[in-house]
């Protein structure tokens, strides 16, 4: 049995069909949790150690996902990153469970400009000094079927009049599709020299930020009006209008990690789990 903490999000969705298809037995912990196919739901805050001790018991391996890119009341980036860690870590001590997968962040780093990005790595602290048999996964920006990075530019491109770039529209990204995140996983599960490591996982190619919206705009035929937002009159306004409009698309600490480049070598990645990855263009051409 395999418990997998945010098992009804997008990775999770993906990372149960793979493990049910290998005839593996799954529950699913969500803290509003609906029925995923190939798993059994079991409802729970992450941070209730009591509750996520029940869930993991009697299993071999945690798999935790869960994680945010926004705070909303009640779920800050400390409480769910870093307490919901603490309390996944001390459920596998009292559920005497030995294996426990994170999915981290690429861009996570001591003294992180975003708070994002830094209770990530106070997540990771708390795993490297747990004592179990741990593995750590940073992975880039994460797309495929049911996730909401692609829909959301290809919605930008169709609808908007003008299509706003963040300064130079240079920052690097490289997106990796979801099915080659799941492979890592579960590769991870059957080799025991991944304990202890962390790898960092990304596509097979790397786009400034222009680049990938021109990639996009191009496989859905518009012809794009772009304009060019200075970063100095961009950050004020940013914080203003996140502050007054609840659902404004940007927060401050996202601009931070947009304007960050998001990249890595995959070489690692590719020779542990065998992993060839899907390109974002190749994704758009089906």
């Amino acid at each position: 049995m395999i418990l997998i903490t945010g098992g009804t999000g997008f990775v999770g969705r993906h990372l149960i069909a793979r493990l049910h298809q290998q005839g593996e037995q799954v529950r699913a912990l969500a803290r509003s949790p609906h029925d995923v196919p190939g798993a059994e739901p079991v409802q729970a805050d992450i941070t209730d150690t009591a509750a996520v001790g029940e869930a993991a018991r009697g299993c071999q391996a945690v798999i935790h996902l869960v994680g945010i890119l926004r705070e909303r009341r009640g779920a800050s980036f400390r409480r769910v990153h870093v307490e919901g860690m603490r309390s996944v870590i001390e459920a596998c001590r009292q559920a005497e469970v030995p294996r426990l997968l994170h999915m981290s962040a690429l861009g996570t780093r001591p003294n992180a400009r975003s708070r994002y990005h830094g209770t990530k790595w106070r997540a990771e602290e708390l795993v490297r000094e747990s004592g179990l048999q741990t593995t750590i996964f940073r992975p880039s920006v994460i797309f495929g079927d049911g996730g909401s990075f692609l829909p959301q530019i290809r919605s930008l491109v169709r609808r908007a009049p003008i299509v706003p770039i963040l300064g130079g529209g240079m920052s690097l990204i490289q997106p990796i599709w979801v099915e080659d995140v799941v492979s890592c996983f579960v590769g991870a599960l059957g080799r025991p020299e991944t304990v202890g490591r962390t790898y960092e996982l990304g596509g097979p190619e790397t786009y400034g930020f222009e680049q990938l919206i021109d990639l996009v705009a191009e496989s859905e035929g518009v012809e794009l009006v772009k304009l060019h937002l200075p970063i100095p009159l961009l950050r004020p306004a940013v914080a203003v209008l996140s502050r007054v409009i609840p659902r404004f698309p940007l927060t401050s600490d996202q601009l931070t990690m947009l304007l960050e480049d998001n990249a890595c070598d995959i070489t690692e990645m590719r020779e542990t789990f065998g992993v060839e990855p899907r390109s974002v263009r190749d994704h758009l051409a089906e």
